[in-house]
């Protein structure tokens, strides 16, 4: 490792050190200035992996085996079955050849739906990945939540990150809500909705993450209803990383935001 300031467990970025890590993702060991290290920021040069995406397979290696390992020597273990919302192929791939791991979406096959999971789909997985998923989907925000223990088996695993502020409220950008469509008129794209009640709104100036007209952010969550949401839903032994782990590049260099490992009880 080289000379790595952290403060209560949180990298203080600085170009003109030199940070020094195993990604547990590919394996490569990497050397890198410390103005590369990022949420998301791709850092290893084996992979591109961000520090989110190592994140996941830390939290991942901890609810499976109780220690971080990176996922080149993870066992294989095909009666371990997961799926992942949309997860990032470089890890995805590598994770259906160790275990009965599906990457799911949800507007093609394999698709699933987090808000509306089937009973065939119910209680299957022993691990579900979701990073940064929840903030797109429409809502009521907890019925992700409640998709994802449902999905799991007993004793199942959540590992989770979203964005979230630490803030005293979530802010919902369209709270009343059920249906929308995205529409462009002079090259300005506007969120046109629905309510329950029937009545049309129009919304101007909305956030996209991916570019213009991608993926829709819904809201923004405050930590304490992304924890109040998980123990809503029924999780227990809810765990938020908020310590650096330097040695396989998982460096925080924020406070929010932070990785989660939530448990289905048996």
């Amino acid at each position: 490792m080289g000379d790595v300031a952290l403060h209560n467990g949180i990298f203080q970025p600085d170009p003109t050190c030199q940070v020094a890590f195993r990604c547990n993702v590919c394996g490569v060991q990497n050397v890198c200035s410390g103005d590369r290290i990022g949420r998301e920021t791709a850092s290893c040069d084996g992979c591109g992996s961000t520090v989110r995406m190592r994140s996941i397979i830390h939290l991942l290696s901890t609810a499976l085996w109780g220690r971080s390992m990176p996922l080149p020597e993870f066992p294989q273990n095909k009666g371990i079955v997961g799926k992942g919302l949309s997860d990032w192929v470089g890890y995805a791939d590598r994770l259906a050849e160790k275990f009965s791991y599906t990457n799911t979406f949800y507007h093609q096959e394999p698709r699933l739906d987090i808000e509306n999971v089937t009973e065939e789909q119910k209680g299957t997985c022993d691990f579900l990945i979701s990073t940064d998923v929840f903030e797109h989907t429409l809502g009521p925000a907890l019925k992700a939540f409640v998709g994802a223990y449902e999905l799991l088996k007993p004793g199942g695993s959540l590992i989770f990150t979203v964005p979230f502020t630490l803030e005293a409220e979530t802010v919902e950008h369209y709270p009343q809500l059920t249906d929308f469509t995205i529409a462009t008129l002079g090259g300005k794209y506007f969120v046109v909705g629905q309510t329950a009640a029937g009545a049309y709104e129009l919304y101007q100036e909305p956030v996209f993450h991916g570019g213009p007209g991608q993926t829709l952010e819904m809201r923004v969550f405050c930590r304490k209803a992304v924890e109040a949401h998980l123990r809503d839903a029924g999780f227990t032994d809810i765990l938020v990383l908020e310590r650096s782990e330097p040695e396989c590049g998982v460096l925080l260099t924020e406070n929010w935001s932070l990785p989660i490992l939530a448990r289905k009880p048996l």
